[in-house]
C-alpha cells in the first residue's frame, strides 16, 4: 500500500527543475526552469556570416522520449503585441499553415498566462500519424505558443510530443510557464 502511495504521490508532483539563463543579443537575460529530466539538445549552427539576432534552443527528454521543445527568442521592433488582441490575431494567422493536415481542422487557441507574460498556444494532431507507431523525431502532435515577454521580446515554442497527455507534455509546458525576464538577485 505504501508503494502506491509513493509512486501515486510521483506521479503527481512537478518534476525537480533547474534554472537556465539565456542571454539575448539586446543584453537583456531571460531565465527558464528545465525540468531535471530534459537536457539541451543540438541545434544546427547558423551559416557563417549571418547575423544572430535571435536566440534558437532545443530541450529533449535525457530518457530518450520522443518529445522535444523548440524556444526561439525574438527581439521585435516595437510592443505592439504587447496588445492582447494583436498578439492573439499573429497566433492564430501563424497557426493556420497546420490546419489542413490536423485531427483537429481549426485552430483552437488557448491563452497562457505566466506572470507579467501572456501568450497564446494551439494543438495539432497530424492525421496521418494517427493510430501509427512513434517513429523517433517524426512527432504525432505539435503546441505551437507565442508569448510576448515584454521589453520588445517574443517567445516562439513549439512543443513536439507523441502524448499530449503524458508527463513529457505536462513538463514541457511547465517549462514554457517558467520562462521570464531574470531579476537582480535571481538565484541561477
Amino acid at each position: 500500500m505504501k508503494r502506491l502511495l509513493l509512486l501515486l504521490a510521483a506521479s503527481v508532483l512537478p518534476a525537480a527543475a533547474h534554472a537556465e539563463k539565456i542571454e539575448l543579443v539586446t543584453g537583456q537575460t531571460v531565465r527558464v526552469a528545465v525540468p531535471d529530466t530534459w537536457q539541451a539538445g543540438e541545434l544546427s549552427a547558423p551559416p557563417p556570416g549571418v547575423p544572430i539576432m535571435r536566440r534558437n534552443l532545443r530541450y529533449v527528454t535525457k530518457s530518450g522520449s520522443n518529445d522535444s521543445v523548440m524556444l526561439t527568442l525574438v527581439p521585435v521592433p516595437d510592443d505592439r503585441l504587447a496588445d492582447p488582441e494583436a498578439l492573439r490575431i499573429m497566433v492564430e494567422e501563424a497557426s493556420q499553415q497546420f490546419v489542413a493536415a490536423s485531427v483537429e481542422g481549426k485552430a483552437d487557441l488557448k491563452e497562457l498566462k505566466t506572470g507579467r507574460a501572456t501568450g497564446f498556444m494551439v494543438t495539432f494532431t497530424d492525421a496521418n500519424l494517427v493510430g501509427k507507431p512513434p517513429v523517433k523525431d517524426d512527432y504525432k502532435s505539435m503546441t505551437s505558443c507565442f508569448l510576448y515577454l515584454g521589453d520588445r521580446v517574443l517567445v516562439s515554442a513549439t512543443i513536439f510530443t507523441d502524448d499530449v497527455n503524458g508527463q513529457a507534455y505536462a513538463e514541457a509546458l511547465r517549462l514554457l510557464k517558467s520562462i521570464a525576464f531574470a531579476q537582480p538577485g535571481d538565484a541561477i
